[in-house]
């Protein structure tokens, strides 16, 4: 390298009060709309402004000593090798990837997507699950950062590419249940068909029970025997899921047979067991309840009652159903009725 001094020096200083006044500038101007986009509800307007606040600075100061280096050898006072176009497009590059891998980070910390769920352990397992999706993007962006300052350099990507296809092929096929778990706990995440201390039961398979975890790869599902089961997450791409803790009611539905000796009084105590459950302040009024004449059964005639009540509670609700079957019991009895039991009839010819 050759440097030889010279007096003139007039552009450079120009280059030198442009870039001192742009990074100063930049500066006063990102701490202005940050100090206002603090007060604002959402976390991307400071995201942004948190990716792009260190590079930018680097973009300038770098970037005014590639023009530097590029002035002196354009006044024969530098004599090497230099591209100003490569250098910057390179500088670029790697400023805009820097700034998505601290945007990345700055999401990560501030974990935006916890707020509003329903306990420590939906937290937990978005923020685990957010940090390895996070993980993977990094990755993915500082190969391709690679990838694009390798052939600016002029060396031939086509023998990586093509041995990171055959690779990335045979990981995933290695990997394809693992894979497939972690994307079905990410469809579970994103949809939220269930939440952990939910009861879920599932009519395809024999899966019925409370969750007590949601894994980025198994869903642990405790029964009411108290047994556990793991239930690889890709399962639930493939089945009907029943979430009875989102139910809005729950549902009385009883069929009740008497004698066909009490068929004159179904009538009587049909209407007296309409009137006991639009009186009980625990039955949903809004949804109608129904009592009517069912059918004519082998040995009784029946009829169903059908109503919601107002708790979710499963206690709760038995004890509710409890109260209103000893009522109608009550009628039937009142009404000289009897509830059937199953019975058989043999009429003997005397002949």
């Amino acid at each position: 390298m050759n440097i030889i001094f010279d007096t003139t020096y007039s552009g450079l200083i120009s280059i030198s009060i442009v870039a001192l006044v742009l990074f100063f500038a930049k500066n006063r101007l990102i701490g202005i709309i940050l100090a206002v986009s603090e007060k604002t509800s959402t976390i991307y307007d400071e995201l942004l402004l948190h990716s792009i606040r260190s590079p930018s600075s680097y973009l300038i100061v770098v970037g005014y000593l590639l023009i530097v280096v590029d002035y002196f050898i354009n006044q024969g006072l530098i004599n090497f090798a230099f591209s100003l176009p490569t250098s910057l497009f390179l500088l670029i590059v790697l400023m805009i990837s820097w700034s998505i891998l601290r945007g990345l980070n700055f999401y990560l910390t501030s974990k935006p997507y916890i707020k509003n769920l329903s306990g420590d352990d939906d937290a937990t397992l978005v923020s685990e699950t957010y940090e390895i999706v996070i993980r993977i993007i990094k990755v993915i962006v500082v190969i391709i950062t690679l990838l694009i300052i390798m052939q600016e350099l002029g060396l031939s990507i086509s023998g990586l590419l093509a041995f990171g296809g055959v690779g990335g092929l045979i990981v995933g096929l290695a990997a394809k249940d693992l894979l497939s778990n972690f994307f079905g706990g990410m469809m579970i995440f994103f949809d939220r068909p269930f939440r952990v201390g939910e009861f879920i039961k599932s009519p395809d398979r024999n899966i019925e029970g409370i969750v007590e975890k949601i894994g980025w790869r198994l869903t642990v599902v405790r029964t009411f025997s108290k047994n556990v089961l793991y239930i690889p997450n890709t399962a639930f791409s493939s089945i009907i899921v029943e979430n009875a803790t989102r139910m809005s009611n729950r549902r009385i539905n009883e069929t009740i047979g008497i004698r066909y000796d009490d068929l004159s009084k179904m009538k009587s105590i049909i209407n007296d067991v309409n009137t006991i459950l639009s009186e009980n302040d625990k039955i949903d009024q809004s949804q109608k309840a129904k009592v009517y004449f069912k059918t004519f059964s082998a040995s009784s005639c029946d009829f169903f009652i059908y109503a919601f009540t107002l708790t979710k509670d499963w206690e709760e609700f038995l004890s509710i159903k409890q109260d209103i079957l000893l009522k109608v019991a009550e009628i039937i009895e009142k009404h000289d009725a009897e509830i059937v039991y199953p019975t058989t009839t043999v009429f003997i010819n005397k002949d």
